[in-house]
């Protein structure tokens, strides 16, 4: 049976790394894969990554299973550094999170829920987008259309192309938004642009999917998480995909969550 399987190209991207590392000349910076590298090349462990773990090491004392969706603790912090801390979704306990193996896994899983809940909906993404995103969501059955977002010709986000193709989209239907530092582009709505966006899928009953692996590294935690935090105020139910491989630098730890705004308590406890 698996002699039959037909075998998958390698992937580009690590093989880019890999000649990279086959490439003799001292002169030379990897862009192949995001991750950060200090001037000699290394990717350092945070100072304090390694005093998290070292509070671990000493401190815990059980490796008893968790709760299927994952630390409490830890979906706690996440919604506060999503949200910030005393936000209507948290106090109201219209948000639930549950861990995920990266921020990849947290798209995967919100596809297969919205292919079980929502099996007719289409799913939206920014012309362009990151590749993985249209693998992810066909890979669970769902089809895959485009708005616009990036206009090549002046280097910049086509805000009014955007706003009007957002605004034909059927009720019911998703929108992946990417909540900073947009993947490839780097170009990222302004926060009255994000209340625009906001306003319009609110007016659509779309259901927004925030793609959120960059928070930190645009304008700052606060000010990266704007358009997530407008998004929830027009809109009554929104997921949220964040990751913690880069602005954490856990990269081989796969470390991310999906995080679920109810239009109250008991949407959140059902939606988990």
């Amino acid at each position: 049976m698996f002699a039959n399987i037909t075998l998958a190209p390698p992937d580009s991207i690590l093989g880019l790394a890999e000649a990279f590392k086959k490439d003799p000349r001292p002169q030379k910076i990897n862009l192949s894969v995001g991750v950060y590298c200090d001037e000699t090349g290394k990717t350092p462990v945070l100072p304090s990554v390694k005093e998290a773990e070292r509070r671990l090491l000493t401190g815990e004392t059980s490796k008893s299973y968790l709760p299927i969706d994952g630390s409490p603790q830890f979906g706690q912090l996440v919604q506060q550094m999503i949200f910030g801390s005393g936000h209507e979704v948290i106090s109201s306990k219209r948000v639930a999170t549950a861990h995920t193996p990266s921020g990849t896994a947290a798209l995967r899983v919100a596809a297969d829920f919205i292919k079980k809940n929502l099996p007719s909906a289409s799913v939206w993404m920014s012309d362009p987008t990151w590749p993985n995103h249209p693998q992810i969501f066909q890979a669970a059955g769902l089809t895959c259309k485009n708005y616009p977002y990036f206009d090549s010709s002046s280097n910049s986000l086509a805000f009014d192309k955007m706003l009007a193709g957002l605004a034909t989209i059927p009720a019911g239907d998703v929108v992946l938004l990417h909540g900073c530092c947009h993947n490839p582009s780097g170009i990222d709505p302004t926060p009255q642009q994000w209340q625009a966006v906001a306003k319009v899928l609110g007016e659509r009953q779309v259901l927004p999917l925030i793609d959120f692996a960059y928070q930190g590294f645009g304008q700052g935690i606060d000010e990266d998480a704007a358009g997530v935090r407008e998004l929830v105020k027009s809109n009554p139910e929104v997921l949220i995909a964040s990751s913690y491989s880069k602005n954490f630098g856990l990269y081989n730890e796969r470390v991310g969550a999906l995080t679920m705004v109810g239009a109250d308590a008991d949407a959140a406890t059902r939606v988990l």
